[in-house]
């Protein structure tokens, strides 16, 4: 593939998808650093009223499917010996981190039902912790691999397709989940449409995305790990999400919240991108069982490290990631 250009020419930026102002300035053009699969560079560009950072133009969905390795989520390592046993350890690593976002959802679902729907549910880890604490899961994914994998390792309810689809039709939920999934929607405004028909009265939408405000974005800026170029298409300051999501026609509180799944693993991975898991396996590389060991004790370990100075940039509000409570404007139906 070439190098993307801006759909504007070379002599007129793009206008923001989410604040709309024009002519925004050019902010990079960079490759595919996670996997490699994708060939070129892209072009992104920043807006200069809301801040929130695009690829521009935006791809076609059977290219933008393309970028995306058939291992792009956790699936649990079965299996006997040294693999076995780190397979053990990556699942207990990540049943921990993710049971941060089951402690959000608990917050807001105090006398509130407890019917759920994660969008862009992947694998199914957080579904299943949550079925733990008593929701009543139930999840939707683009991909049929991940939803063949929620459905046989934690036997979820799970069915295929966007947000858009039909696929939960006529059902409605006291909480609906996204997870990391507005970056990589060309029309996200839409995407939010219609994930609050599927709220129940007085529902709540919660949401997470990388921050390009954060203290991370800043310094590592076009290299920065939550950038994830090309798959992400447009990513987000606080600003430009409380936009998007009043044009949405949905109240939204920005909630400053540390993740523990999120910014370490943004941060450690920004400093050294060839040990991030997601991509050594989506690079598809056939390393032995013992390197894959060190590799993952040297992965955590840099986790470790990076977890002070994440939880430093969180404090004063400049967190890795923003979480997101939104409800239905009074007006809206």
């Amino acid at each position: 593939m070439n190098e993307l250009l801006p759909t504007a020419g070379p002599d007129c930026d793009p206008s923001c998808p989410i604040c709309k102002a024009p002519r925004s300035p050019l902010f990079a053009l960079t490759p595919d650093r996670l996997f490699g699969i994708a060939a070129g560079t892209f072009r992104l560009y920043r807006c200069a009223s809301c801040g929130c950072i695009f690829q521009s133009p935006f791809p076609d969905p059977d290219t933008l499917a393309s970028w995306y390795p058939r291992p792009y989520w956790w699936t649990e390592s079965r299996g006997s010996g040294l693999a076995g046993f780190l397979g053990r350890l990556e699942r207990g690593y990540r049943q921990f981190v993710v049971m941060d976002h089951v402690r959000l959802l608990e917050r807001y679902a105090s006398g509130a039902g407890r019917t759920l729907l994660d969008v862009g549910c992947s694998s199914g880890t957080f579904l299943h912790l949550a079925r733990r604490r008593g929701f009543i899961p139930h999840g939707i994914d683009v991909s049929p691999r991940a939803v063949e994998v929620a459905r046989k390792q934690y036997d979820l309810p799970v069915r295929q397709g966007d947000v858009a689809s039909d696929a939960w039709e006529g059902r409605t939920f006291d909480f609906v989940t996204m997870f990391h999934v507005l970056e990589h929607l060309p029309d996200p405004c839409a995407a939010l449409t219609r994930a609050k028909t599927m709220l129940k009265p007085g529902g709540s939408l919660i949401l997470q995305v990388p921050n390009v405000s954060s203290c991370q974005a800043r310094i590592f800026g076009a290299r920065w790990f939550g950038l994830d170029v090309p798959r992400h298409l447009i990513n987000f300051t606080p600003q430009g999400l409380r936009h998007l999501l009043g044009r949405a026609g949905l109240s939204c509180r920005i909630v400053r919240r540390f993740s523990l799944r999120d910014n370490p693993a943004s941060l450690a991975s920004s400093l050294v991108p060839a040990l991030d898991p997601i991509g050594r396996k989506g690079r598809g590389t056939n390393t032995p069982a013992a390197v894959e060991g060190a590799l993952e004790l040297c992965y955590f370990g840099l986790f470790l490290l990076a977890l002070p100075p994440a939880l430093l940039e969180s404090s004063i509000g400049r967190g890795g990631t923003i979480w997101v409570h939104a409800q239905l404007h009074p007006a809206s139906g």
